[in-house]
């Protein structure tokens, strides 16, 4: 049927299996709003669909910018890199992607002033959205040609969201949501870090600076197996000083998931895909469960 090809067509273009990200992100935020007694399902709801719309804008805009510095004409595309595919395949044109990219932006940008306008506070949420937006337009033609480019994804789609959740519930800041944000930080990084490995001679020639070409891939998994370490030793010694519940420890069982990488990230580099499908559960997984013990916490305390 037309529609139904219509709509695969739409979840290609907007990279809907990706968008997963947008819910464990949301849990975290609005769990520990939970866990402090100030959560309100209406507020979650719209702000998730904030957050859903800037994912989706990052999606869509990098497939055109990609494509314009034509890394994704020369990337080994997978489930994992290389883009959507959907400008290769002409299912839709540059012009009309670089169209859908924006409205999906101004859409999230009018969830953020929505929260400005109404909140007491809101207008501590305007650096927030602008850092946010920055990230969105620039990552892919300036943010990756600079040397530690990756970490603005950490930022931006991995501790910003956690942090704007948060604060659209609560009307402030605080020093958990903001430690709360960091595995965050870490692991988004981790998750579009691991996927730069394949695309490296691609990325070269769209001149850019991402740590594997800069530093190399041997150099560039041991990076990787340290930021995990570090992760769990963090999630640990904040549960030990009382800055996080008990119950967030249980992200602590995606530990035999990543010893596992030990053996994947020894394979040969154009065998990454096992290990870029193990790293999307890490990611996803620890998140959920770091989440899920601010959840589990606002019920019992």
């Amino acid at each position: 049927m037309k529609w139904k090809t219509s709509l695969q067509q739409w979840m290609q273009i907007i990279r809907a299996q990706y968008l997963v990200l947008c819910v464990v992100l949301s849990i975290i935020g609005n769990g520990v709003a939970w866990f402090e007694n100030s959560f309100q399902w209406s507020t979650a709801v719209l702000s998730f669909l904030g957050l859903l719309f800037a994912h989706i804008s990052v999606n869509v805009l990098n497939d055109y910018f990609d494509h314009r510095s034509g890394i994704d004409q020369k990337t080994i595309r997978s489930p994992f890199n290389g883009g959507s595919g959907s400008i290769q395949s002409s299912i839709v044109s540059p012009k009309t992607t670089l169209w859908v990219g924006l409205v999906f932006l101004t859409l999230a940008a009018i969830v953020g002033f929505y929260f400005v306008y109404t909140m007491p506070t809101g207008w501590q949420l305007i650096p927030l959205i602008l850092v946010a937006g920055a990230i969105v337009l620039l990552y892919s033609p300036v943010l990756l040609k600079i040397v530690g480019g990756e970490w603005s994804a950490g930022i931006g789609l991995g501790a910003l969201p956690v942090m704007g959740t948060y604060f659209v519930q609560t009307g402030q800041y605080s020093l958990v949501i903001v430690l709360a944000s960091i595995p965050s930080l870490l692991l988004v990084h981790n998750l579009l870090f691991i996927n730069e490995f394949p695309d490296v001679e691609a990325d070269q020639e769209g001149t850019r600076r991402t740590f594997p070409i800069v530093f190399g891939i041997a150099r560039s998994i041991s990076f990787y197996k340290m930021t995990l370490i570090l992760l769990y030793i963090y999630i640990v010694e904040n549960v030990v000083l009382g800055f996080f519940p008990p119950y967030c420890l249980l992200a602590l069982l995606t530990i035999p998931m990543a010893t596992k990488t030990k053996t994947l990230l020894s394979l040969p580099t154009n065998s990454f895909q096992p290990m870029m499908q193990l790293n999307v559960g890490i990611v996803l997984l620890t998140q959920l469960l770091f989440g899920i013990g601010f959840v589990v916490s606002g019920f019992i305390w």
